[in-house]
């Protein structure tokens, strides 16, 4: 976390009419849905999967706020986008909580309510946090209706941090706003996340989605949380996916597209969830995508989900494999793996411990380096000069040396052991005939 304090900038002055009402538009129009989803989890706080606000209907048909104890938020979050773009059998939403077990978040918000009917004072009140906010560098706003039509509805106020900061210091700067502009911090007039509350406090629903007392979807109305999101937007990167189409050949090494064939209606999400469940050990994620592309240009009967939405959809499944991964090293291997400069290198940590955990009988494995090339998309010399890097890194350590056109060198995952670890330094000069250097003579790495 930062060591700075969460402060603000003092304004001489501050602008009313700062978002325009005509500006109102769904999340699905606003955002990505890798955009929405990252969003949704910079909102976790890096919680556990079950820490969140669930919001919904009863049996009666009553609305209902509840923290989830067993379900899964991404299983959540992946229907409440649904319920936004229209897509959803029932309507759900989610929320979150801004806090986490140390009392920290990077993200608040603000809700200007209009419980008397008051409609102006609401949206002026929000308008107002909203100018005051925006000029701060630091942070990043978004400005949404709690439900509907912005002439009909309360406001809400986000803000997010790139870093984390104690619950206090965000309580304290939110009525530092609502002072600002004159808003007493009472309920049905303006409610603060986080409050005062020692205890996990109140949450919020996520910007955009269901309200299940009014039965409409939030509007954004301005909003500047994009700029915090990761750069590489699915819109951008699959502009380029029509230039020239895949082939079957290029991933020889790996399971085919036809392996996951879509072939009945209604089954796509769960094949393009196979295919993700049998890549991600096996491939980085640029791969995949090609794979996947694949999969829905085969598919019969043809998708109803673009393919946009079915590579966007891979994201999130990829991303949410890539949280449990990382949760199951060892702080040794977390340690080695957050050190690594490349996403080359990254991946290849993944890929090479995914090999040393498939052999269960033996304490080493054969890493092919051509193989390992092809599922980084890198060239021969560079995967064995990769792999020769990991030994001296003391991630692996060979045990039997490349017996040319009969055997692949043998490694043993020393990475989660740090006594193995420091074993690194004379790792590949006991072995003649190094992979590596059989490349410098002109011969074949294996």
């Amino acid at each position: 976390m930062s060591a700075s304090a969460l402060t603000l900038s003092a304004l001489p002055t501050l602008l009313t009419d700062c978002a325009l009402i005509g500006h109102a538009k769904k999340a699905d129009v606003v955002f990505t849905p890798p955009q929405w989803f990252a969003m949704c989890f910079h909102m976790m706080n890096e919680n556990p999967p079950n820490f969140f606000l669930m919001a919904y209907r009863d049996k009666d048909g009553k609305p209902k706020h509840a923290k989830s104890s067993k379900t899964d938020a991404e299983k959540r979050m992946a229907w409440a986008w649904d319920t936004i773009t229209g897509r959803a059998k029932s309507p759900a939403s989610i929320g979150f909580y801004p806090t986490n077990d140390q009392r920290r978040s990077r993200w608040a918000a603000m809700d200007f309510d209009m419980h008397d009917d008051d409609q102006v004072r609401a949206r002026d009140f929000a308008h107002k946090a909203f100018a005051y906010l925006i000029r701060q560098p630091q942070l990043y706003i978004i400005l949404t209706t709690s439900a509907g039509d912005p002439q009909h509805s309360g406001w809400h106020l986000f803000i997010f941090t790139a870093e984390f900061y104690p619950c206090e210091e965000w309580t304290r700067l939110l009525k530092q706003v609502a002072d600002q502009i004159g808003a007493p911090v009472k309920s049905g007039v303006c409610e603060i996340f986080p409050d005062d509350c020692r205890g996990i406090g109140r949450g919020i629903r996520a910007p955009g989605t269901w309200n299940p007392k009014s039965g409409e979807c939030g509007l954004i109305l301005q909003e500047t949380v994009t700029k915090l999101l990761p750069a590489a937007l699915p819109k951008e990167r699959n502009c380029s996916l029509g230039t020239r189409s895949t082939t079957r050949e290029e991933f020889a090494s790996l399971p085919s597209s036809e392996s996951f064939k879509i072939t009945a209606p209604g089954t796509r999400h769960a094949r393009m969830l196979e295919l993700v469940g049998a890549l991600f050990h096996q491939c980085r994620l640029e791969t995949a995508r090609k794979i996947a592309e694949l999969q829905h240009t085969e598919a019969n009967p043809a998708p109803v989900a673009s393919l946009n939405e079915h590579l966007a959809e891979l994201d999130f499944a990829w991303a949410g494999m890539e949280r449990r991964w990382k949760r199951k090293l060892s702080p040794a291997e977390r340690e080695t793996f957050d050190s690594l400069t490349t996403d080359t290198d990254r991946e290849a940590f993944k890929i090479l411990r995914g090999w040393s955990q498939s052999q269960t009988d033996e304490s080493d494995f054969y890493a092919h380096c051509k193989t390992l090339g092809e599922r980084l998309g890198i060239t021969l010399q560079g995967a064995a000069n990769l792999r020769r890097r990991f030994c001296s890194l003391g991630i692996l350590r060979q045990t039997a040396p490349y017996v040319r056109h009969k055997k692949a060198a043998r490694y043993e995952w020393i990475a989660s052991h740090e006594p193995k670890r420091k074993q690194a330094a004379f790792v590949s000069s006991q072995w003649n005939g190094d992979p590596g250097d059989a490349h410098l003579k002109g011969k074949r790495a294996a």
